[in-house]
């Protein structure tokens, strides 16, 4: 574990100001919005020197390790502060982050109905399948079974499935008419579907 000072760029007597100066400027150079990915664990590095070096009683206690020359091991093991130097999991660990607090943008399927004119002018239940995308069930969305890609769905964690509804028309539809729903059914994300009135 690098030295929090370090990181920062700033001298150990620094002062409050100083160090919140140096975190906005680093933070704008190695935030992954702006630089991307690869440099996403120099930004978590930054942003955990930034929490204990702010925070008054928690830079008291990071100074006094330092002193005792045990800044990497003064931490008890049950300090809310995790350095992790795996890729692999940091990737994990963002990917879960952003599904849990990342709303996803519902997807929007078309659709056609045609009608006769009898069934426009009396109205009409129609069956409608709708194809969605849901949760792979054999390899539970991790797209590989043990080893090897899941055959399921070929390592995407997603398959596609029908969902059945049933699309009520009014009576006195007109021509063009467009009728706009969503369904949202277990392990498939918010679908809009829009319905186009075709008469024949």
């Amino acid at each position: 574990m690098r030295d929090y000072y370090d990181v920062l760029g700033v001298a150990p007597d620094a002062g409050a100001d100083e160090i919140k100066r140096a975190y906005r400027q680093l933070a704008r150079r190695y935030h992954p919005d702006i630089s991307g990915d690869d440099r996403a664990m120099a930004f978590r590095e930054l942003s955990r020197a930034y929490d204990v070096l702010r925070d008054p009683s928690r830079r008291r206690r990071y100074d006094a390790s330092l002193v005792r020359g045990t800044a990497d091991t003064a931490a008890p093991w049950f300090s809310d502060e995790i350095a992790i130097d795996f890729p692999s999991v940091s990737s994990v660990l963002d990917r879960m982050r952003d599904a849990f607090f990342t709303a996803a943008p519902p997807v929007t399927l078309s659709a056609e109905m045609v009608l006769s004119a009898r069934e426009a002018f009396n109205g009409v239940s129609v069956p409608l399948e709708v194809p969605l995308r849901r949760t792979c069930t054999r390899c539970g969305g991790r797209g590989e079974v043990w080893t090897e890609w899941c055959p399921a769905c070929g390592g995407l964690g997603e398959v596609v499935a029908a969902h059945p509804v049933r699309v009520a028309v009014p009576p006195g539809v007109r021509e063009g008419t467009t009728f706009r729903f969503s369904v949202t059914p277990p392990g498939s994300p918010s679908t809009v579907i829009e319905v186009r009135i075709r008469i024949r």
